[in-house]
């Protein structure tokens, strides 16, 4: 009987769920508001040790209904491009955001001076303007 609690411990700690260090987003177009141009990416943060920042920036957001966010132990494989930013309070917020249908309300967790957003494109409605936007707000673009 000794031993029960050593052979237990494994089982319990197999039976835990596997640490989110990724975001898969899925936007969708509604009414008058233009089709967002990327439809399908998952993010993840590199640099950052706060898991509270991709709680945050995963979340759903009420006000924002065409998008549906979803923890993820890894960004799967299958993508066309990457984005690579640096972080801050405001892209954060953009991680949230779809379009101008985003919150305002800024990250207030610590940001390290290198930590970076890299976002995998999967499914866009013009691939061309995701590189130009990726690009515009400071990002690298990656095949």
């Amino acid at each position: 009987m000794r031993f029960a609690p050593v052979t237990l411990l494994p089982l319990a700690l197999l039976s835990l769920p596997a640490a989110a260090d990724s975001c898969y987003v899925t936007a969708a177009s509604a009414g008058s508001v233009p089709p967002p141009v990327i439809t399908e990416q998952c993010f993840e943060f590199v640099g950052m040790k706060e898991k509270q920042a991709l709680d945050w920036a995963c979340r759903d957001v009420d006000n924002v209904r065409i998008a549906r966010r979803n923890e993820h132990e890894r960004c799967p494989a299958g993508y066309f491009a990457t984005c690579t930013a640096g972080v801050t309070p405001e892209t954060l917020t953009s991680a949230r955001a779809t379009g101008s249908q985003g919150t305002t309300d800024l990250f207030d967790g610590q940001v390290p001076e290198h930590a970076k957003i890299v976002s995998y494109y999967y499914e866009a409605s013009d691939r061309s303007q995701a590189k130009v936007d990726c690009e515009s707000a400071g990002g690298e673009w990656g095949r």
